[in-house]
């Protein structure tokens, strides 16, 4: 029987803000914040936090937080989330939930699985619609342009697509950091080289697009708060003390 499997990674070393997973929302560590939110959904079947750094498998310890210690090397978050998928059928869901989104809701999660149990690939994603000028023009809020079929075209950082003169007809969405995988695919994907797109943009799923594979969106009708820097957690902390 098909089941979802949720897998976080949670990399220490972030280059824009180290000890993300860590860092404190509310008195919870961001990890254990984001595993409280989901663990009584119960159409998830396992919970896990993949990791490269003790640290936070102590804390995984200490909190009862189900975790992998896996390769530091990985390329990539889904590198590491397809090492620790390996030990599940190919036929399950596999959801990287990335370990800086702690305000993921119930209605996103599943609305990417009804996305990934039609997906072409067996990839899917999420995206919703851009409104603020701020954010289209924010490099850490990634865009994407797709086709009739919902299928992503392209992701960016800069605002695309480009509007010529006053061209208001073409919205802009922004990108929403988790995935759905058919563990085959996942499995697949994860022994690809890096590609260029990738390396210029700094983002692994144009590694997928690059290689000519489906892309599924699933949209929804707003964005996550993501945590990419101290300013974005000061901000954090400051919505869920005025919720």
């Amino acid at each position: 029987m098909k089941k979802n499997i949720v897998i976080i990674p949670a990399r220490y070393k972030s280059i824009r803000f180290p000890g993300k997973p860590l860092a404190k929302i509310s008195q919870k560590s961001m990890i254990q914040y984001i595993y409280d939110s989901i663990k009584n959904y119960s159409f998830l079947d396992e919970i896990i936090v993949a990791t490269d750094d003790q640290r936070i498998v102590n804390h995984c310890i200490e909190m009862h937080i189900p975790y992998a210690l896996t390769d530091e090397n990985h390329q990539s978050g889904t590198d590491r989330v397809a090492e620790v998928a390996k030990k599940y059928p190919a036929s399950y869901n596999i959801i990287n939930l990335q370990g800086d989104e702690p305000f993921i809701k119930e209605s996103d999660i599943k609305k990417l699985i009804e996305t990934l149990d039609s997906a072409k690939d067996g990839i899917a994603t999420l995206a919703c619609l851009i409104t603020d000028k701020a954010q289209r023009l924010n490099p850490n809020r990634v865009k994407v342009v797709f086709n009739k079929k919902k299928e992503a075209m392209y992701f960016s950082r800069f605002d695309i697509p480009y509007q010529k003169s006053d061209f208001s007809d073409v919205l802009t969405y922004q990108h929403i950091g988790i995935y759905g995988f058919k563990n085959e695919v996942l499995q697949t994907i994860s022994k690809l080289p890096p590609g260029l797109y990738e390396k210029a943009e700094s983002l692994e799923q144009l590694r997928w697009l690059e290689e000519g594979l489906t892309v599924n969106l699933g949209f929804v009708e707003e964005a996550l708060f993501s945590i990419d820097t101290p300013q974005d957690l000061h901000e954090a902390n400051k919505k869920v003390k005025n919720e």
